[in-house]
């Protein structure tokens, strides 16, 4: 069973260590940390562990970009907030100034994956993050806990140095116990109260909060324990607690199979080009599954199809690639697929900071899987899809199950839903796998002030990607409270297949 953490949050310590330091942060954190830790108290109500705060300005752990403007620091909090004696971590900020002046709430990112970093979400490319809501905003970067350049990090090297009989999973597990990381503190609750912390620390009075992926989890679970100071929120694919994720992973592929056979059908070139898709489809899958002398196994284009769907502009490439497959030309796969291989990758060399494989493990152990959801699933699925792609869609519960059983072992998972009247935009393409837009309506039904927009021929993570995605996340963080217009989405094109 999940433990519920409160919060009761202690101004005692501001380390300010430049002297460049806004004067608009430091006079806030001054003027008001009464209140702001009365609001935050009042919210904690299941119980309340002293935390004293320290915030520290520092140099950036990063170059930074040329042409932008960008404060650093550590927030310092506790491990375990469950533990009186817990030691504390750090957990990396950075600061972006709003290119015409902050006359606008600041907006808080909070990153995918779980494991990945906020701040490397940004350095990749910071031209990308030019939204036209955040030029009168300050964009604030959260590595969370585990991930990025935050200490300790749960990174693990062993995907790159293990050999091919040792299971990296294990070796990182065994070296992060032995460090003294307490792998159960690395969940989305303490992750919530670090937000809440890095919002006094940073004496922000109120703030938007912006999450894609995984960062909607958190931040629904920060609307849900402390919505002081929460203005608006954007969820960019949803992830709810309340999902069943086990097995809406499986219908998930099922589902966005559905829809591309359906917009196929209905797409004069895609009907004259590529009939009877879902028969070809499936039958592909069985017979390369079936041929022991066939370059790839069915399962390959299984995880390949998997993974393009999350990328917007792979999606009206998928029916070529299956029929060109389907004639055992598989070089066409190298065009929906990255270099690491067919299947979705989540681990990254020891060098790179954007992804934290070892927070990965400890969030999904922690809040999704439980023991014996194995059997759960398989009893769920079963019969219900197609029965060539159960092997390929019953492997990552499989896998995952077995990696929890050591990892963050749970009996059961307690996720409610989180209701909250906080104004809400949901964002959601219409061929997400990684979160489904029946995810959308799921995360929507206990938000009575959100509104949902599904995107036509899109997949996962849509700021950036979609040019109307932008422009209504810009309509709607100027007035939430009123329903921005959606009228760009009659001017994507859809279908359309090459």
């Amino acid at each position: 069973m999940m433990k519920k953490f409160g919060l009761l949050l202690l101004f005692g310590l501001l380390l300010i260590a430049c002297e460049d330091v806004s004067d608009e942060y430091v006079d806030d954190i001054f003027d008001e940390p009464a209140a702001l830790e009365a609001d935050l108290a009042d919210d904690a109500a299941d119980t309340a562990v002293t935390e004293p705060i320290a915030f520290q300005f520092t140099d950036c752990p990063f170059d930074v970009p040329r042409g932008y403007e960008i404060e650093c620091g550590f927030l310092t909090v506790p491990e375990d907030r469950s533990d009186a004696s817990s030691p504390t971590i750090e957990l990396a900020v950075a600061i972006v100034a709003a290119p015409d002046g902050a006359s606008a709430p600041p907006m808080l990112y909070l990153a995918g994956g779980p494991g990945s970093s906020g701040l490397e979400d940004y350095l990749v490319d910071p031209e990308s993050w030019e939204f036209p809501f955040l030029q009168n905003r300050d964009l604030i970067l959260l590595d969370q806990r585990g991930t990025g350049y935050s200490e300790p990090t749960l990174d693990c090297p062993e995907f790159v140095e293990a050999d091919e009989q040792d299971n990296p999973d294990t070796l990182c597990y065994d070296r992060l116990v032995d460090e003294g990381v307490n792998l159960m503190a690395y969940n989305t609750q303490e992750n919530a109260a670090d937000v809440a912390a890095l919002r006094l620390a940073l004496g922000i009075e109120e703030w938007d909060l912006l999450g894609i992926s995984y960062g909607t989890r958190l931040a629904l679970e920060v609307m849900r324990r402390y919505p002081e100071g929460v203005r608006a929120v954007i969820l960019d694919s949803p992830f709810p607690p309340n999902a069943d994720t086990p097995v809406d992973e499986v219908y998930s592929f099922t589902d966005a199979l559905a829809e591309l056979f359906v917009d196929c059908e209905r797409d004069d070139y895609c009907r004259e080009n590529y009939p009877d898709l879902e028969s070809l489809f499936l039958d592909t899958v069985q017979r390369l599954n079936e041929d022991e002398t066939a370059e790839i196994y069915g399962d390959d284009l299984v995880f390949a199809l998997s993974s393009a769907f999350s990328d917007t502009s792979l999606i009206p490439l998928l029916p070529y690639v299956i029929y060109e497959v389907s004639n055992d030309n598989f070089d066409a796969l190298d065009e929906i697929s990255a270099e690491e291989g067919f299947a979705r990758t989540k681990y990254q060399d020891d060098e790179d900071r954007s992804d934290s494989e070892g927070m990965y493990n400890s969030v999904i152990c922690h809040d999704e899987y439980a023991l014996g959801d194995y059997e759960r699933v398989e009893t769920a699925v079963v019969g219900t899809i197609p029965p060539e792609l159960e092997g390929a869609l019953l492997q990552n519960t499989f896998d995952l199950v077995s990696l929890c059983e050591y990892w963050n072992p749970m009996e059961q998972v307690d996720n409610t839903a989180v209701s909250s009247a906080i104004p809400t935009f949901i964002l959601v393409g219409q061929y997400d796998v990684a979160t489904p837009p029946r995810w959308a309506a799921l995360t929507a039904a206990t938000l009575p002030n959100s509104t949902v927009v599904e995107v036509p021929g899109a997949g996962h993570s849509l700021l950036g990607t979609v040019e109307c995605a932008t422009t209504i996340t810009d309509e709607f963080l100027a007035n939430p409270d009123q329903s921005p217009d959606t009228t760009c989405l009659d001017d994507i094109e859809w279908p359309y297949f090459e």
